[in-house]
């Protein structure tokens, strides 16, 4: 249901650090200073690299940091520069599938780059990788396309001096709200529920009604599994019923809001589609996250359904928010013409990147 905890991505480069003292520091959740730290410079790399996103707040780190999603373990890392904290590491490894990867956010402050801070914290990355046996690195970073250009090429120039691969670019879209034509999600509706006959529609706010929590668990246990994943290897995750219960939990933790659409097939009683929005602390932004079909229920345009049902109990209970966010694969034709047509249009462009790891010497395989 979302268990990322920040993103991953790579924001340094290569340089000097000659005649400084960089310290490389855990974030404590109960050390206020350490968590502001780890927030100004999320926020700093936020400013240069996707202005238009919402920034977190400190609270809200504090809250990131106190309440983490199952299956997997996350250590936080800033790192000072002379007493300024001037990037930062997040290292995340799972623990029921994908053994053998580390995820990784490595980011360094514009202004603090090409100063060797970036391959520090990947030596950091490279020990941590060694002392948990994990063989398998996958970031990410900005990536210019066609009409979309990165704010520099500074996080793609430094993977692929680091040996990485790319293995599947992504693209964020963006649905404001002042610019939603209801006769487009009407006429979406009508086609939709041409060809979902036999399936109906349900909504809900928070933590999902008992009855449907199994079938959530499958669905989201599919999303590798359906989702264009390129060239990175990656295990689907198999969640039940217990830790989605627990991803809910976190996400509430967190004080964010959902809302839920789903399709129930009439004759099994089964939710066979569903999709949902998730709201932060900023007043006027969401984003618009799983959208998933039961492979035997597709060709019933019941992702269109869901999306656009969604959309609809979303704006009656959130009239507040002026922009919603969603991320697709660039290859995922199939959702991406479904948002396009709600009115969702392209801002930024992203690029997964992936290391194999020789265990014995760290070196590429």
């Amino acid at each position: 249901m979302g268990g990322a905890e920040n993103g991953v991505r790579f924001g340094g480069s290569a340089g000097t650090l000659a005649g400084m003292s960089l310290h490389i520091a855990p974030v404590d959740a109960d050390d206020p200073a350490s968590v502001a730290a780890w927030v100004q410079v999320m926020s700093q790399v936020c400013d240069h690299e996707t202005p238009h996103f919402p920034r977190i707040s400190e609270r809200a780190g504090q809250l990131m940091q106190r309440h983490r999603f199952p299956a997997r373990v996350v250590r936080d890392r800033v790192a000072w520069l002379d007493g300024v904290p001037v990037g930062r590491l997040e290292l995340v490894y799972m623990t029921e599938q994908n053994l053998k990867h580390l995820v990784f956010t490595l980011e360094v402050v514009p202004a603090y780059r090409r100063r060797g801070i970036g391959r520090a914290l990947f030596e950091h990355v490279l020990a941590y990788a060694r002392e948990h046996g994990l063989t398998e690195l996958v970031s990410s970073s900005s990536l210019s396309m066609p009409g979309l250009p990165a704010p520099d090429e500074a996080g793609p120039a430094f993977a692929t001096a680091l040996g990485f691969t790319n293995t599947l670019p992504e693209v964020q879209r963006r649905l404001s709200m002042a610019d939603v034509d209801e006769n487009v999600l009407a006429g979406m509706e009508a086609a939709a529920r041409a060809k979902a006959a036999g399936y109906r529609l349900v909504h809900w706010h928070g933590a999902a009604p008992a009855e449907l929590v199994e079938r959530l668990a499958y669905l989201d246990s599919r999303l590798m599994t359906d989702a264009p994943m390129g060239d990175l290897k990656v295990e689907p995750e198999k969640p039940d019923v217990t830790r989605f219960r627990r991803i809910e939990e976190v996400v509430a933790a967190r004080q964010r809001r959902t809302y839920h659409a789903g399709a129930v097939h009439e004759d099994s009683g089964d939710l066979v589609a569903w999709t949902f929005i998730s709201i932060g602390e900023a007043p006027w932004h969401a984003f618009q996250q799983i959208t998933i079909v039961d492979p035997k229920h597709r060709g019933h345009r019941l992702g269109a359904l869901v999306k656009v049902a969604n959309l609809r109990y979303f704006r009656e209970n959130e009239p507040q928010i002026e922009h919603i966010d969603t991320f697709n694969a660039a290859e995922n034709s199939y959702m991406v013409s479904i948002n396009e047509q709600m009115g969702f249009r392209r801002m930024a462009a992203f690029q997964t990147w992936q290391r194999d790891l020789d265990p014995a010497t760290e070196q590429p395989a």
